[in-house]
């Protein structure tokens, strides 16, 4: 068959028009175009019918390999649902010296899966994630770790997965989040303080606005920190371990913080935060801090945190980062004498009241938001290393981090972290950190990896992860 050099054009006109149209209305538009074209003579009713059962043909491919594409269902009253997770792969060497000068050692390589969903629904949003570990702080396992009973064939036994996250949030207005259940920490927050891995469990507000070039934030946490309100025959029924808790305490922060660009290249940003945890009505005590036992004292604990950083492009593709971190515990002294520990009885002494820690990180980064995000892409590096000293009596044992210092307070030292990033998704990381006993009079509060008391702390860590 010949087309006429006039036919020709107008069919290439006609099929340029008709792969310009959307999935959604290709059947009809096709076939008005074509008709109206084989009507007024410019196309053969012959070429119609080519040019129509090509763009079917077309159509049908496109629908699908969209089918294809989303074998994946959701919920039609879900706008959204992203997937997300991480698999990482670890080598560590803790090594402590004990008060005796005994050294103690622990090598070992380790691994971490997590999973993850977030959708969305309107105004509405939730995150569920299941990881491995049943602490709170630590999502690993060590390899040959048999999880089941030691029986003959069941080496390296299957690890549990527990969850992680299990939140529903709530974006009452363009500047007001609420939400409610297992959630990452919303509150602006070092790892000297608290752990990354840790969630809060109950409730949470968000505020954020802007007041001239600076974005406020306003934040407030209920975390339920232990026990449970259970009353019978009008007696407190609550036992958790060894310690008998009465109802429930609760743990109440409230920050208040801003961010401020002073140019396109230079940003602050500092907050304060005010933490405590509740006593339980019922009882005058919530454990009890030794020198040996109970590590994990929630009495007394009414801190004021000041977390701040500046981020400057030092050039086009690489920034640096001054941060620090400023915390006391004004119910100290009580803490120190509630302690049961004879050198405490008078109170806090000099600085185990508070704990601070001051550190520079140094990284390539396409712009100022990228970096102060730590948004990290393929060939991307970043190092950082600080200086922290915590006071025995000035923060939760059960919340600081639980690989620096092995979950201690009453520790000072050093830390030296680095990245690189082989992909996006495929990162390498390198840390490695030495501490000692600040205050020898006390022990080193705290129960991690390591037993017993310490009084040198050593950590190297090698880490290859994954992210998707």
């Amino acid at each position: 068959m010949n087309f006429k050099l006039s036919n020709l054009v107008a069919a290439t006109l006609a099929g340029s028009m008709l792969m310009g149209f959307g999935a959604n209305a290709m059947a009809d538009s096709t076939t008005d175009i074509v008709n109206a074209l084989v009507a007024k003579g410019v196309l053969t009713e012959e070429e119609g019918a080519l040019l129509t059962k090509g763009h079917s043909d077309e159509a049908a491919g496109q629908a699908k390999a969209l089918k294809k594409a989303s074998k994946i269902k959701v919920s039609d009253a879900i706008d959204n649902a992203t997937i997300y997770g991480d698999i990482r792969v670890r080598y560590e060497d803790r090594q402590t010296t004990t008060p005796a000068n005994v050294d103690v050692n622990l090598g070992r390589p380790r691994y971490k899966v997590t999973l993850g969903v977030k959708t969305e629904a309107g105004n509405w949003y939730s995150d569920l994630a299941l990881a491995m570990g049943s602490a709170g702080r630590s999502d690993n396992a060590d390899f040959g770790q048999n999880a089941g009973s030691a029986t003959p064939g069941n080496i390296n036994g299957k690890q549990a997965v527990w969850v992680k996250r299990a939140m529903v949030g709530y974006k009452a207005t363009d500047w007001l989040t609420l939400e409610a259940g297992r959630m990452t920490s919303p509150l602006y927050i070092t790892p000297m303080v608290w752990d990354a891995d840790l969630t809060v469990e109950g409730l949470s507000e968000q505020a954020k606005f802007k007041v001239g070039d600076a974005d406020i934030f306003l934040t407030g946490v209920q975390n339920i920190y232990a026990g449970k309100r259970s009353l019978s025959g009008g007696v407190p029924q609550a036992t958790t371990g060894s310690t008998t808790a009465y109802g429930s305490s609760e743990e109440l922060a409230f920050q208040a913080g801003g961010k401020y660009a002073l140019n396109d290249r230079t940003s602050a940003k500092a907050a304060i935060t005010y933490t405590t945890i509740t006593k339980n009505p019922y009882k005058t005590n919530f454990g009890v801090l030794n020198t040996a036992a109970n590590a994990f004292s929630a009495n007394d604990l009414d801190t004021i945190d000041i977390p701040a950083e500046i981020n400057y492009m030092a050039t086009s593709s690489v920034g640096v980062r001054l941060f620090g971190d400023y915390v006391v515990n004004t119910s100290a002294d009580d803490r120190a004498k509630n302690s049961l520990i004879t050198a405490a009885l008078n109170g806090s002494q000099g600085s185990d009241d508070t704990a601070w820690m001051l550190g520079v990180a140094v990284g390539s980064a396409k712009d100022l938001k990228a970096f102060e995000g730590n948004k990290m892409v393929k060939g991307d590096w970043q190092a950082r290393v600080w200086y922290q000293d915590v006071g025995a009596w000035s923060l939760d044992a059960a919340q600081v981090d639980s690989d620096i210092f092995d979950s201690r307070v009453n520790i000072k030292g050093t830390t030296f972290k680095a990245q690189y990033n082989l992909e996006d998704a495929v990162a390498l990381n390198f840390a490695v950190s030495h501490g000692k006993k600040k205050n020898t009079s006390y022990y080193a509060f705290g129960s991690g990896d390591m037993s017993g008391d310490i009084k040198n702390f050593d950590l190297i860590q090698l880490d290859l992860t994954y992210k998707f």
